[in-house]
């Protein structure tokens, strides 16, 4: 009794009746609906070239707007000494009293910094810090020498009084002074005074906020939108 069937040994080259049909049955050529194929032309850059001038056309240039109200998100400033924004919101500038700590010793400016950097991990709300180069204020004492010089003055003190007068308008024009302002942000007006009571009550200790007068922050305002434009005597 055999292990395996036997199977008829074909020869070599011989195929059976399945395999030719399917031989036959196979196309040579593939179908061209099943393949996609992409044209190619010489002209294809000057019809994609043609397409975006057309759509450049089609598309409007945007508008540019007009004035600066339209640009400026401030609305109006308030007799509280506020400044309204567009849609809801309030905002008030504080200037914050700097201190030089290359003046101090080590131990002296380290507690400022520490205390400076607590004072602002502490207060959670949003506010901006902005420092600007002000030009240098002698308009008071100005007025005074200005007052000194309508009287009648000996020649020799009224000449000194001219000079000093000079210096003080030199200082003004040529000298500036790196200031320190806060922001203070909130919905409604009374929202901006609490936040601006806990400012105080955070950086009293190290630097105390000062009060900003009504034209001095339209000035800021003035500046921050009209970056080229010159404070004080230099316009």
């Amino acid at each position: 009794m055999a292990l395996f069937e036997e199977q008829p040994i074909q020869p070599h080259g011989s195929k059976t009746k399945k395999e030719t049909t399917s031989f036959q049955e196979a196309p040579f050529f593939l179908d061209e609906k099943k393949v996609k194929t992409r044209k190619r032309s010489f002209l294809h850059p000057f019809a994609a070239l043609r397409e975006k001038r057309a759509k450049a056309k089609k598309e409007k240039p945007p508008q540019i707007k007009k004035l600066i109200t339209e640009i400026m998100p401030i609305v109006d400033y308030i007799e509280n000494g506020l400044f309204q924004l567009k849609g809801e919101g309030f905002f008030d500038i504080w200037q914050i009293q700097s201190k030089d700590i290359f003046a101090m010793n080590e131990k002296e400016a380290s507690f400022h910094i520490y205390n400076l950097a607590n004072s602002f991990q502490s207060y959670q709300e949003a506010f901006k810090f902005v420092s600007l180069n002000l030009p240098v204020s002698t308009e008071q004492q100005q007025q005074y020498l200005e007052k000194k010089l309508e009287r009648p003055q000996n020649p020799l003190y009224e000449r000194f009084l001219q000079q000093k007068l000079k210096e003080l308008q030199f200082l003004e024009w040529g000298r500036t002074n790196r200031e320190y302002f806060i922001f203070i942000y909130g919905k409604t007006e009374l929202m901006v005074k609490e936040r601006r009571e806990d400012l105080i009550r955070y950086f009293q200790r190290t630097n105390p906020l000062l009060e900003v007068s009504d034209k001095k922050k339209i000035e800021l305002i003035y500046k921050l939108y009209n970056q080229n434009a010159k404070l004080g005597n230099k316009q």
